[in-house]
C-alpha cells in the first residue's frame, strides 16, 4: 500500500505564488508578474475530483481547489488504483525514460543483490547530497548509479571536485569518504578522461536544475532528501 508520506518539500513561496496564479483576478495576475520564474507552477492540471486541480514546477506539485483558495500540501490517494493524485501528475510532466541514461557517465555502487535500481544526480557540495548520500547507506539490496556533477552557480568548485573524484583510485569510496566526512579527493592528472562534463549536459536536457535529483527504475522523478521510508517506497514502487 502507498505510504502516505511526500516524496518531496515544497517552499512556502512556492505555495502562495501557485495559489495566487489560479485565482483569476487582475490584481493577482499583476502581482504574478513580478514574482521570479522560479516561484511559478508551469503546469495545472485536472484531477479526478470535481474541482481539484494540481499546480506542478520541478519541485514537484500542489493541489487546489477551483476558487483559488484552499490548498492541499501532502498526499491525496485515490483508493480505486492507490494513485497519489499529485504526483501522478507530476510525474506525467517531468518522470524521464531511465533507460536513455548513459550510465558509463555514472559511480556504480552494488548493494546485496542490486536487483533494485536508483539514479542520483548529485553535487558533492550541496549539503542536501551529503545528507542524502548518508542516507542511501541504509539502503541495500540496489544498485546506485551516482551522476556527478556541479551547481556552478551555488558551488564554484564542485565540478572540479567532481572530476577529480571520478579519477581517483576507488571513485566510488572518494565520493562516499567526500560527502560523508569531508575528505577530499587528490587532484586528478591531466590525462584522466571523465565524464563530468558530459553529465552537464545531461542535467540540461533533463532539466536538473535542483540537486539531489533521483529517478527511480521507472523514471520517477523526486527532488531533495526524502526520509528512508519514504526513499524505500518510491524505489519500491511499479504504479503508472
Amino acid at each position: 500500500m502507498y505510504k502516505l508520506k511526500p516524496f518531496y518539500i515544497m517552499t512556502i513561496a512556492t505555495i502562495l505564488c501557485a495559489q495566487s496564479i489560479f485565482a483569476n483576478t487582475e490584481q493577482i495576475n499583476q502581482r504574478i508578474k513580478s514574482l521570479p520564474s522560479e516561484l511559478k507552477p508551469e503546469f495545472i492540471d485536472k484531477t479526478p475530483i470535481s474541482n481539484l486541480y494540481t499546480l506542478s514546477n520541478i519541485r514537484g506539485s500542489v493541489l487546489i481547489d477551483a476558487s483559488g483558495r484552499y490548498l492541499i500540501y501532502g498526499d491525496v490517494i485515490d483508493l480505486e488504483n492507490m494513485q497519489n493524485i499529485a504526483d501522478y501528475n507530476y510525474q506525467k510532466h517531468y518522470a524521464i525514460n531511465p533507460k536513455q541514461l548513459p550510465i558509463a557517465n555514472a559511480l556504480k555502487e552494488v548493494k546485496g543483490n542490486g536487483q533494485r535500481v536508483l539514479y542520483v544526480f548529485a553535487d558533492p557540495d550541496c549539503p542536501a547530497c551529503q545528507a542524502l548520500q548518508g542516507i542511501l547507506e541504509d539502503v541495500n539490496n540496489i544498485t546506485i548509479y551516482t551522476f556527478p556533477m556541479g551547481l556552478a552557480h551555488l558551488h564554484p568548485t564542485a565540478i572540479e571536485t567532481s572530476k577529480n573524484i571520478w579519477c581517483s583510485k576507488n571513485p566510488i569510496n572518494a565520493w562516499k569518504t567526500y560527502l560523508i566526512d569531508g575528505v577530499k579527493p587528490n587532484k586528478r592528472g591531466d590525462s584522466c578522461q571523465q565524464p563530468i562534463d558530459q553529465n552537464m549536459e545531461i542535467i540540461k536536457k533533463y532539466r536538473i536544475n535542483l540537486t539531489p535529483t533521483i529517478f527511480n527504475s521507472n523514471g520517477h522523478r523526486i527532488v531533495g532528501v526524502p526520509e528512508l521510508e519514504s526513499l524505500e517506497d518510491f524505489i519500491d514502487r511499479t504504479d503508472y
